[in-house]
Parts: structure tokens; sequence; C-alpha cells
């Protein structure tokens, strides 16, 4: 059944999974996870913890340390096709019962969130000059990369400012294609308020100048004050 999208378009899970033979294509555990097809269906059930049980098998079976495997490249154009989808606002958690802290309950964070950060990494992986996995399973992930930004970027100026700043840190390692430099610029501003900002995504946005030729001492700076306020010295004590 076909659902409106965030952004009006009409997403179909069922027909984007059968634009695959995924009788063809395999993740790391097949004996152990389930099937590829299956995880992306629960990633839009209706019970947010099958939802976050689903992204955690798309986090450890389809990009199993962060290698790449046949199933990867289409599940990933499975996971950009649904961003929008109203299911991926759902809270989950993609920790496991037992992983939870005994002292408070695991935080949620959006859906959207959890794939955006799937997507991002899986690209810095990508971004590797010698990746784990078979070079046509790389390669068939990397020419995805116009693709996986077109549907990222809606997700830049979103109202909520968790998705805003998963879908930019999720951009930027997108940006090292030679295809989508022209959107450096344009972004410029926002990385630099992701650099100073306070959040997981801080260090992919100081790299991520560095690499644009900024200097980055000052935030540099204001991290290591950071760890050294949390009591966390650079060098062991001894």
């Amino acid at each position: 059944m076909s659902m409106e999208s965030a952004h009006g378009r009409a997403v179909d899970p069922e027909e984007l999974l059968l634009r695959t033979d995924w009788s063809s294509v395999e993740h790391c555990c097949p004996n152990v996870a389930p099937a590829t097809p299956a995880i992306l269906r629960q990633l839009l059930d209706d019970d947010a913890r099958n939802q976050g049980a689903a992204l955690r098998d798309l986090q450890h079976a389809v990009t199993h340390q962060n290698t790449f495997y046949s199933a990867t490249a289409p599940a990933a154009s499975f996971v950009a096709a649904i961003l929008g989808h109203p299911r991926t606002l759902a809270i989950v958690t993609d920790k496991r019962g037992g992983e939870a802290s005994h002292s408070a309950e695991e935080p949620g964070f959006f859906l959207r969130v959890g794939l955006l950060d799937w997507l991002g990494s899986t690209v810095e992986d990508a971004n590797e000059e010698s990746p784990d996995g078979y070079a046509v399973d790389i390669e068939a992930f990397r020419v995805l990369r116009p693709t996986l930004f077109d549907a990222i970027h809606p997700f830049l100026t979103d109202r909520e400012p968790e998705i805003r700043r998963a879908a930019l840190a999720s951009a930027l390692p997108l940006l090292t294609s030679p295809l989508l430099a022209h959107h450096v610029e344009p972004l410029r501003k926002a990385v630099r308020a992701l650099a100073a900002d306070d959040s997981p995504y801080r260090r992919r946005a100081i790299e991520t100048l560095a690499r644009w030729g900024e200097d980055v001492t000052p935030f540099r700076q204001d991290v290591d004050m950071q760890v050294h306020a949390e009591g966390c010295a650079d060098d062991p004590p001894f």
C-alpha cells in the first residue's frame, strides 16, 4: 500500500522492493539475520519496537563491520526512497533490551535520524581508499551518491533540529564526489554552524571543513576544552 511521504511523493514500499531480485544478493549473516527485504519491510512496521530491531539488523547485517555486500546498494536505495515516509517519524531505539542502561530508559530517536545516520556512515566507509567487500558491491553503492544526496536534500531544512543535523551530517561525505561538489558552497555556512554545535556530528563537520581548506583550529580548541572539562585528557595519565 502506498502512503504519501513528507514531501508529497507517493511511496509504495512493495513496489520499491520489486525493483531488486533479492534472491541474487545477500548480506553478511543469512543464517542469523532476516533476509534483506524482510528487514526493509520491518523498517515501516506499525510497531516501533520492530522498526528499531530492523534498524539494528540494517546496521549489523547489511553493512556488518563496515563491509559492503551485494545487498548493501539496493538496501540503501530503498532506505533513501522511504526517508519521507510518515512511519520513519516513529521514535525507536536500536538497542536490545539488555543493552540499555539499567539506571535510565534508553532514549529514543526518530527512525528517520537512524536511517540518515546509517546512510552517512555507509557513505563514509565507501569513501575509504580500500573499503571492505567486493569491488563490484562497493562500486554499486558509490554510483548511488547523487541519488542519495537528492533523497537527503529535502531534510536539510526539516523543522525538526535532530533531523536537520542528521541530514546535513549524512550529506557531508557525499560531497567528496565531483558530481556533488557544487553543493559545497551553499552548505558551507550550515557546516560551520554544525562544527560549533554540541552534537554527535560535530567532528564530522570539523573534518569536512578541514578537507575544504578552512582553518578549524578554533573548533578543535573548543572540542579539546570540552574533553578536558569532562575529565578526559588527550594522553593517558602515565
